[in-house]
């Protein structure tokens, strides 16, 4: 399987007016008929131009307990220095879920763990952290956390509420209300099983696995996807308890151990489009009435950035286009820029004007193949 989703964004131009007006509209065509017309344009002069195209790529969201925020190495956007707070700038760091799928997935993600907190209240400020709608909840953390919805939202969420005496019909209900917000919202959904803890009662541990069943067999049911931490967790030589060479504590991982276990978690959602491959560059034109100052790009220059902490930029992908409507071009990225920028160097013919009708991220079932032309 393989989604393609439009992306929006700005042009930044270095000395020229540009012709991207209503490039929000859902249809993208480059025509003489202004009326007809939604696309990016912008100048070319002697086949080159300076402007720049920028767009917004998918995200995820890393939201639930301690294990998602990395603890007790690690914090994440919602923590400053171990207090409530929120730092739009933080990066993620190696060791963190975040990070790691980051890594894997070739798309970021924002890491909106907070530790010791049960289901109930991460679904309390869900709309702001995962929906990126703007909520004040007094929590010390501002009114909004994200400046656009994500592609997808992984969850870590159930053991607090197990060592907090919650019943299974409370921590259920949560799930469930998380699971139907992200499929409403068109949003990925893949939720972690509970793990094992050095500190579980035989009756805390029962419940830990009776939940797990639970959350295989019914949380699909509203369209997410579930992946075990429960048996990865294990100490096999007990038979319960964690297992020491991947824990730092009695329930979370070390390092080393995050970044197994987000490899872990990879492995089990095959077939899910859960990849970054690179763009669909569209231009489509108006054969009723075409625009005869349009030629299509034939060099690109594609750079991949982040604007939310100072990370070095990727390396300059150089594009070649074909003449034809779609293209795909594959861009490799670490999983840490949050935008793409693109810049016309050539067009096929000397026209006044080359660009896009639309621009759309290609996520794939697996890494780093994208087919050009």
């Amino acid at each position: 399987m393989r989604k393609t989703i439009p992306l929006y964004g700005e042009q930044q131009l270095s000395d020229e007016t540009s012709r991207s007006a209503s490039i929000n509209q859902p249809h993208g065509m480059i025509s003489g008929d202004p009326s007809r017309s939604a696309c990016w344009l912008q100048p070319v002069h002697s086949s080159q131009t300076e402007s720049i195209y920028r767009f917004r790529i998918p995200t995820g969201v890393v939201i639930g307990d301690s294990i998602s925020q990395g603890n007790p190495e690690s914090r994440g956007r919602l923590q400053v220095e171990g207090v409530p707070g929120f730092n739009p700038q933080h990066a993620n760091v190696p060791g963190q879920l975040s990070y790691e799928l980051g890594a894997i997935t070739g798309f970021h993600w924002y890491n909106h763990g907070i530790g010791s907190q049960r289901t109930d209240e991460i679904w309390a400020r869900w709309r702001r952290d995962v929906l990126a709608e703007t909520v004040v909840l007094g929590d010390g953390r501002g009114s909004r956390t994200l400046d656009a919805k994500p592609y997808a939202v992984f969850i870590v969420a159930g053991i607090n509420d197990v060592f907090q005496n919650r019943d299974d019909a409370h921590i259920q209900r949560y799930w469930i209300e998380m699971a139907r917000s992200a499929k409403a919202n068109g949003i990925l959904a893949i939720f972690s099983n509970m793990g094992e803890h050095n500190a579980a009662t035989p009756a805390w541990r029962d419940q830990i696995r009776r939940l797990n069943v639970w959350m295989a067999d019914e949380l699909p049911r509203y369209g997410a996807t579930v992946v075990d931490f429960y048996e990865w967790s294990m100490d096999r030589k007990r038979g319960y308890g964690v297992h020491p060479g991947l824990f730092v504590d009695d329930v979370h991982p070390s390092r080393s151990g995050f970044q197994s276990l987000a490899h872990h978690y990879a492995a089990q959602w095959s077939g899910l489009p859960m990849y970054w491959q690179g763009l669909q560059l569209e231009t489509v034109v108006d054969f009723v009435k075409p625009d005869d100052s349009y030629s299509r790009p034939r060099k690109l220059e594609i750079r991949l950035r982040c604007d939310y902490a100072a990370i070095p930029t990727n390396d300059l992908t150089l594009a070649d286009c074909a003449d034809v409507p779609i293209n795909c071009i594959s861009i490799p990225s670490d999983g840490r820029s949050n935008i793409v920028e693109l810049r016309i160097r050539e067009a096929f013919e000397v026209k006044t004007w080359s660009g896009f009708s639309k621009v759309r991220a290609i996520i794939g079932e697996q890494s780093g193949c994208c087919k050009k032309g």
